[in-house]
């Protein structure tokens, strides 16, 4: 790769954190991955707090083989939302990153539910304890003199900062918040709430510079990780439902503008910026979480999508919105109760858990098609559940829509499509999307006749 152009995406999920070097090749992105590391949240002075350490090592490491593998390269963070460190005004880091499960939050939660309906007014943003408007209330509450002595900064301005970057707030982690307004500024009011002073700085799109470290270009991205897969979907028609499914799923669809109706409200759709300023109007959704869990209770030495393959019908489903699942002592016990019914066998356990799933996810496309006025052609899958067959199927066929696989690894194509954007690959969104494209194969499955 030496004395090519390349890119390094820095991908930090909740759970491991990896990168990956690409660069275009025949038109098309090529990449691999470079170092997957498991990392995990630790308790320090009574909160649930980030592994700030194995973090910015990944990236550090990111950025080495970035140095190593190109003469000019650029490096992008991604990460998951709403999450963020404190620093002084002096730009000195204050602690830890408290972690979104931390139960403070819920504290923070339940003491602003008169103004939920006009934070959704304000932000269109769904209502949820881990919101950072939440957080920065719970640590207000902790230390009042934090609001002006600090200020939050979002996980991928973070780790860029500490890697050399000039501060700054990017506008897809922004918009997790409930803190950014529909017209994409901080909205006063929202912080009026949350107790804290507006930021100076306004949210900016990604696709630019923000810095340079040991010779790399540091270049904003889609900082949440879900923006950065979308963008690793290519082109999305006002027709594409998109999914992008893991350990939790995301569904939605692209809007020119927010959508802060009741309805909306009412069925938990939440307004999210993507890369270009567009809107992505979607719902949380539980993925993938549930059916591991269970695959690793049981004992099950096959692999999960093989297991799935093999599923029957039990005949019972249990509902994966209930809390119950959120994080039990045993996923196969709560499901149980929840179904009513023990099922017969592996089989049935892995009808239930890919039914349940399915069921939960096959009921958003119609939801979307009521509260938008749109109908939907077809749903576009990322990420690693788009390799279970059975998978697609059972989708396919609970919705009857065409579902197109493909590509698994979504936001590390998004975050490299958007550095190679930023250096001047491409001339604008449009190709760049038309580029992913090109990038991606992908597999189509039709649901079955109804009999």
């Amino acid at each position: 790769m030496k004395g090519r152009r390349g890119a390094v995406a820095v991908d930090l999920g909740a759970t491991s954190g990896r990168f990956a070097i690409g660069q275009v090749e025949d038109g098309a992105i090529r990449f691999e991955i470079g170092e997957q590391t498991p990392h995990q949240v630790r308790t320090e002075r009574g909160r649930v707090v980030w592994d700030l350490d194995t973090l910015l090592s990944i990236a550090r490491h990111g950025l080495e083989a970035a140095q190593a593998g190109f003469d000019r390269a650029s490096i992008g963070i991604d990460t998951w939302g709403v999450d963020h460190a404190f620093v002084s005004h002096q730009g000195e880091l204050l602690g830890p990153p408290v972690a979104y499960r931390d139960p403070t939050h819920q504290i923070a939660f339940d003491s602003i539910s008169d103004h939920q309906p006009r934070l959704y007014e304000l932000t269109g943003i769904q209502r949820q304890p881990f919101n950072t408007l939440c957080q920065l209330i719970a640590r207000r509450t902790e230390d009042p003199t934090l609001p002006d002595r600090s200020r939050f900064v979002m996980m991928p301005d973070l780790i860029a900062r500490l890697l050399g970057a000039e501060l700054g707030s990017e506008i897809t982690q922004a918009s997790t918040t409930q803190l950014l307004g529909i017209d994409g500024c901080w909205s006063a009011e929202a912080f009026a709430i949350a107790g804290w002073p507006v930021p100076e700085v306004q949210p900016v799109l990604p696709g630019t510079q923000i810095g340079s470290s040991g010779g790399v270009d540091i270049v904003r991205v889609g900082g949440h990780d879900t923006a950065s897969a979308v963008v690793g979907f290519g082109t999305l028609t006002d027709r594409d439902l998109f999914l992008n499914v893991g350990t939790w799923s995301v569904m939605g669809c692209m809007l020119d503008a927010p959508l802060t109706s009741p309805e909306g409200e009412a069925a938990n759709f939440t307004n999210e910026r993507a890369a270009d300023g567009r809107v992505r109007y979607l719902k949380n959704i539980p993925g993938f979480y549930v059916v591991n869990r269970i695959h690793e209770e049981l004992g099950i030495t096959e692999t999960v999508g093989d297991w799935l393959e093999r599923a029957s019908d039990p005949g019972v489903r249990a509902d994966l919105h209930d809390p119950l699942l959120f994080n039990p002592s045993s996923m196969a016990e709560a499901c149980a109760t929840l179904a009513g019914k023990v099922p017969d066998g592996p089989e049935a356990w892995a009808g239930l858990a890919l039914f349940s799933l399915v069921d939960a996810l096959g009921a958003v496309p119609e939801e979307l098609n009521q509260v938008t006025g749109r109908s939907f052609d077809r749903i576009r899958v990322a990420g690693g559940g788009s390799r279970s067959l059975a998978f697609c199927q059972a989708l396919a066929d609970r919705t009857g829509l065409p579902v197109v696989a493909g590509p698994v690894e979504g936001t590390v194509l998004g975050n490299l499509a958007v550095q190679f954007l930023a250096q001047g690959e491409y001339p604008d969104v449009a190709t760049m999307a038309a580029a992913v494209d090109r990038s991606v194969a992908t597999h189509t499955t039709l649901p079955r006749p109804r009999e």
